[in-house]
Protein backbone atom coordinates (compact mmCIF):
# COMPACT_ATOMS: atom_id res chain seq x y z
CA UNK A 1 0.00 0.00 0.00
CA UNK A 2 1.46 3.27 -1.07
CA UNK A 3 1.48 6.37 1.21
CA UNK A 4 -1.43 8.03 -0.66
CA UNK A 5 -3.48 5.10 -0.45
CA UNK A 6 -2.71 4.45 3.21
CA UNK A 7 -3.17 7.80 3.80
CA UNK A 8 -6.56 7.90 2.32
CA UNK A 9 -7.68 4.71 4.22
CA UNK A 10 -6.48 6.40 7.69
CA UNK A 11 -8.85 9.53 6.60
CA UNK A 12 -11.75 6.85 5.53
CA UNK A 13 -11.31 5.20 8.96
CA UNK A 14 -11.13 8.81 10.62
CA UNK A 15 -7.72 8.00 12.34
CA UNK A 16 -6.38 10.99 14.49
CA UNK A 17 -2.65 9.67 15.53
CA UNK A 18 -1.00 7.92 12.44
CA UNK A 19 -1.36 10.01 9.72
CA UNK A 20 0.47 12.36 11.59
CA UNK A 21 3.28 9.43 12.65
CA UNK A 22 3.41 8.32 9.33
CA UNK A 23 3.74 11.87 7.91
CA UNK A 24 6.53 11.79 10.49
CA UNK A 25 8.06 8.87 9.33
CA UNK A 26 8.56 9.68 5.54
CA UNK A 27 9.62 13.70 6.24
CA UNK A 28 12.47 12.73 9.11
CA UNK A 29 15.58 11.68 7.38
CA UNK A 30 17.98 12.21 10.86
CA UNK A 31 17.70 9.59 12.34
CA UNK A 32 20.37 8.90 14.67
CA UNK A 33 23.82 6.73 14.03
CA UNK A 34 22.66 5.21 17.14
CA UNK A 35 19.91 5.70 20.26
CA UNK A 36 19.51 2.94 22.79
CA UNK A 37 16.49 1.02 23.19
CA UNK A 38 15.48 0.14 26.93
CA UNK A 39 13.33 -2.88 27.25
CA UNK A 40 10.83 -2.56 30.38
CA UNK A 41 9.80 -5.93 32.11
CA UNK A 42 6.51 -5.04 34.04
CA UNK A 43 3.93 -5.95 36.32
CA UNK A 44 5.20 -9.60 36.35
CA UNK A 45 5.88 -9.87 39.88
CA UNK A 46 2.63 -10.17 42.29
CA UNK A 47 2.90 -7.13 44.30
CA UNK A 48 -0.48 -7.21 46.46
CA UNK A 49 -2.01 -4.35 44.28
CA UNK A 50 -4.52 -4.68 41.51
CA UNK A 51 -2.91 -3.79 37.95
CA UNK A 52 -4.81 -2.54 34.89
CA UNK A 53 -3.47 -5.04 32.65
CA UNK A 54 -4.11 -8.06 34.44
CA UNK A 55 -7.07 -7.76 37.14
CA UNK A 56 -9.61 -5.73 35.34
CA UNK A 57 -11.54 -8.55 33.99
CA UNK A 58 -11.27 -11.15 36.51
CA UNK A 59 -14.04 -12.14 38.90
CA UNK A 60 -14.78 -11.64 42.09
CA UNK A 61 -13.84 -15.33 43.49
CA UNK A 62 -10.82 -15.35 41.34
CA UNK A 63 -9.57 -12.02 42.82
CA UNK A 64 -10.70 -13.06 46.53
CA UNK A 65 -8.01 -16.29 46.20
CA UNK A 66 -4.94 -14.03 43.87
CA UNK A 67 -5.00 -11.59 46.85
CA UNK A 68 -6.01 -13.72 50.00
CA UNK A 69 -2.63 -14.39 51.93
CA UNK A 70 -3.88 -17.96 52.92
CA UNK A 71 -4.96 -18.75 49.30
CA UNK A 72 -2.61 -17.14 47.09
CA UNK A 73 0.30 -19.10 47.43
CA UNK A 74 -1.88 -22.20 46.35
CA UNK A 75 -3.08 -21.22 42.90
CA UNK A 76 -2.14 -23.01 39.99
CA UNK A 77 1.74 -21.60 39.27
CA UNK A 78 1.17 -20.25 35.25
CA UNK A 79 2.94 -22.32 32.82
CA UNK A 80 4.85 -20.26 30.52
CA UNK A 81 6.32 -21.79 27.49
CA UNK A 82 10.29 -21.32 26.88
CA UNK A 83 8.39 -19.78 23.43
CA UNK A 84 5.98 -17.53 25.20
CA UNK A 85 8.77 -16.03 27.30
CA UNK A 86 10.63 -14.96 24.10
CA UNK A 87 7.20 -13.90 22.88
CA UNK A 88 6.85 -11.87 26.00
CA UNK A 89 10.63 -10.26 25.03
CA UNK A 90 9.72 -9.99 21.60
CA UNK A 91 6.73 -7.69 22.41
CA UNK A 92 8.63 -6.21 24.94
CA UNK A 93 11.10 -4.86 22.85
CA UNK A 94 8.48 -4.24 20.30
CA UNK A 95 6.74 -1.34 22.60
CA UNK A 96 10.43 0.07 23.37
CA UNK A 97 11.41 0.70 19.83
CA UNK A 98 8.03 2.39 19.23
CA UNK A 99 8.03 4.63 22.63
CA UNK A 100 11.88 5.57 21.43
CA UNK A 101 10.83 6.78 18.10
CA UNK A 102 8.23 8.66 19.50
CA UNK A 103 10.16 10.50 21.57
CA UNK A 104 12.69 11.45 18.54
CA UNK A 105 9.97 11.66 16.60
CA UNK A 106 8.84 14.68 18.64
CA UNK A 107 5.25 13.36 20.04
CA UNK A 108 6.55 12.45 23.23
CA UNK A 109 9.42 13.05 25.74
CA UNK A 110 11.08 10.54 28.46
CA UNK A 111 9.20 11.77 31.02
CA UNK A 112 6.40 10.75 29.66
CA UNK A 113 6.98 7.38 29.07
CA UNK A 114 6.56 4.40 31.38
CA UNK A 115 5.16 6.61 33.52
CA UNK A 116 4.63 4.47 36.96
CA UNK A 117 1.51 5.23 39.66
CA UNK A 118 0.59 4.06 42.72
CA UNK A 119 -3.02 4.86 44.43
CA UNK A 120 -2.52 3.05 48.01
CA UNK A 121 -5.94 3.93 48.75
CA UNK A 122 -7.70 2.08 45.85
CA UNK A 123 -4.85 -0.44 46.27
CA UNK A 124 -3.93 0.46 42.20
CA UNK A 125 -0.76 0.18 40.73
CA UNK A 126 0.41 0.32 37.39
CA UNK A 127 2.74 1.58 34.43
CA UNK A 128 1.66 3.68 31.63
CA UNK A 129 3.16 3.28 28.06
CA UNK A 130 2.87 6.96 27.37
CA UNK A 131 1.13 9.09 29.13
CA UNK A 132 1.14 12.08 27.01
CA UNK A 133 1.35 11.91 23.25
CA UNK A 134 1.50 15.29 21.35
CA UNK A 135 0.21 16.04 18.24
CA UNK A 136 0.83 18.42 15.63
CA UNK A 137 -2.75 20.10 15.96
CA UNK A 138 -2.40 20.46 19.68
CA UNK A 139 -4.91 17.38 20.59
CA UNK A 140 -2.77 15.34 23.34
CA UNK A 141 -3.72 11.75 23.71
CA UNK A 142 -2.78 8.75 26.88
CA UNK A 143 -1.25 5.81 25.00
CA UNK A 144 -1.42 2.00 25.20
CA UNK A 145 0.92 -0.08 22.62
CA UNK A 146 -0.35 -3.29 21.96
CA UNK A 147 1.67 -5.21 19.34
CA UNK A 148 -0.20 -8.25 17.40
CA UNK A 149 -0.69 -9.93 14.45
CA UNK A 150 -4.17 -8.89 14.17
CA UNK A 151 -5.58 -6.01 15.28
CA UNK A 152 -9.15 -6.56 16.52
CA UNK A 153 -11.61 -3.65 15.13
CA UNK A 154 -13.08 -2.21 18.39
CA UNK A 155 -11.27 -2.09 21.87
CA UNK A 156 -11.55 -5.58 23.99
CA UNK A 157 -13.18 -4.86 27.37
CA UNK A 158 -10.19 -5.32 29.72
CA UNK A 159 -7.88 -2.76 27.05
CA UNK A 160 -10.17 -0.36 27.48
CA UNK A 161 -10.15 -0.47 31.46
CA UNK A 162 -6.75 -0.87 31.19
CA UNK A 163 -6.64 2.74 29.59
CA UNK A 164 -9.32 3.94 31.75
CA UNK A 165 -7.68 3.42 35.07
CA UNK A 166 -4.56 5.04 34.00
CA UNK A 167 -6.28 7.68 33.25
CA UNK A 168 -8.15 7.95 36.18
CA UNK A 169 -5.45 7.25 38.52
CA UNK A 170 -2.83 9.37 36.79
CA UNK A 171 -3.38 13.57 37.48
CA UNK A 172 -2.87 15.41 34.93
CA UNK A 173 -3.72 13.20 32.39
CA UNK A 174 -5.29 13.73 28.90
CA UNK A 175 -9.02 12.82 28.69
CA UNK A 176 -8.51 11.44 25.50
CA UNK A 177 -6.95 7.42 25.55
CA UNK A 178 -6.13 5.51 22.36
CA UNK A 179 -4.79 2.24 21.68
CA UNK A 180 -1.87 2.22 19.27
CA UNK A 181 -1.21 -1.64 17.69
CA UNK A 182 1.47 -2.51 15.60
CA UNK A 183 1.62 -5.13 13.42
CA UNK A 184 4.30 -7.71 14.36
CA UNK A 185 4.91 -8.70 11.19
CA UNK A 186 5.47 -7.27 7.52
CA UNK A 187 4.40 -4.51 6.71
CA UNK A 188 4.71 -2.93 10.42
CA UNK A 189 1.19 -1.39 10.03
CA UNK A 190 -0.45 1.42 12.67
CA UNK A 191 -3.49 0.51 14.25
CA UNK A 192 -5.36 2.97 16.73
CA UNK A 193 -8.56 2.63 18.58
CA UNK A 194 -9.33 5.61 20.53
CA UNK A 195 -11.25 4.65 23.95
CA UNK A 196 -13.65 7.01 25.32
CA UNK A 197 -14.39 7.54 29.24
CA UNK A 198 -17.29 5.26 30.79
CA UNK A 199 -17.29 6.39 34.57
CA UNK A 200 -20.15 3.70 35.04
CA UNK A 201 -17.70 0.96 33.76
CA UNK A 202 -15.25 2.26 35.74
CA UNK A 203 -17.22 2.37 39.08
CA UNK A 204 -18.29 -0.70 38.87
CA UNK A 205 -14.74 -2.29 38.60
CA UNK A 206 -14.13 -0.66 41.41
CA UNK A 207 -16.75 -1.93 43.29
CA UNK A 208 -16.01 -5.21 42.53
CA UNK A 209 -12.20 -4.53 44.08
CA UNK A 210 -13.59 -3.15 46.74
CA UNK A 211 -16.22 -6.34 47.70
CA UNK A 212 -13.30 -8.29 47.24
CA UNK A 213 -10.71 -6.32 49.73
CA UNK A 214 -13.76 -5.90 52.13
CA UNK A 215 -14.36 -10.58 52.30
CA UNK A 216 -10.31 -10.70 52.04
CA UNK A 217 -10.34 -8.41 55.39
CA UNK A 218 -13.94 -9.72 57.12
CA UNK A 219 -12.72 -13.69 55.38
CA UNK A 220 -16.30 -13.46 54.51
CA UNK A 221 -17.22 -14.03 51.25
CA UNK A 222 -21.13 -13.92 50.99
CA UNK A 223 -21.29 -10.85 48.77
CA UNK A 224 -18.92 -11.76 46.09
CA UNK A 225 -20.10 -12.96 42.66
CA UNK A 226 -19.66 -16.33 41.65
CA UNK A 227 -17.11 -16.16 38.72
CA UNK A 228 -17.92 -19.30 36.66
CA UNK A 229 -20.31 -21.73 35.81
CA UNK A 230 -19.74 -25.16 34.38
CA UNK A 231 -16.42 -26.64 34.56
CA UNK A 232 -16.28 -26.50 30.89
CA UNK A 233 -16.19 -22.99 30.47
CA UNK A 234 -13.12 -21.24 29.12
CA UNK A 235 -13.07 -19.23 32.26
CA UNK A 236 -13.27 -21.86 34.75
CA UNK A 237 -10.35 -24.17 32.28
CA UNK A 238 -8.24 -20.87 32.44
CA UNK A 239 -8.60 -20.27 36.26
CA UNK A 240 -5.67 -20.63 38.86
CA UNK A 241 -7.93 -21.29 41.45
CA UNK A 242 -10.09 -23.76 40.09
CA UNK A 243 -8.56 -26.28 42.67
CA UNK A 244 -9.61 -24.61 45.87
CA UNK A 245 -12.18 -22.94 44.95
CA UNK A 246 -15.34 -23.28 47.08
CA UNK A 247 -17.93 -24.10 44.48
CA UNK A 248 -16.03 -26.64 42.67
CA UNK A 249 -14.62 -28.15 45.86
CA UNK A 250 -17.30 -28.41 48.80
Amino acid sequence: MSFLDRTLASLSKKEEIIPFIEEALIKNNTWPEEYPVKVYNKERIFDGMFHPSSDSELGDYQLFYKFHPNFHNLLEAENISPSTKLTFQIGSALHAVIQSMLVHLGFSNLEDVEVKFINKERMISGTVDILRLRLPNDKEFLIDIKSTSKAPKEAPYNYAMQLRIYQDNCPGAPDRMALLYISKTHPHTFYEIVVEKDDKLLNELYERWDRVKVAIRTNDTNDLKRCCGDKGEKRYLGCPAKHICKFYNG
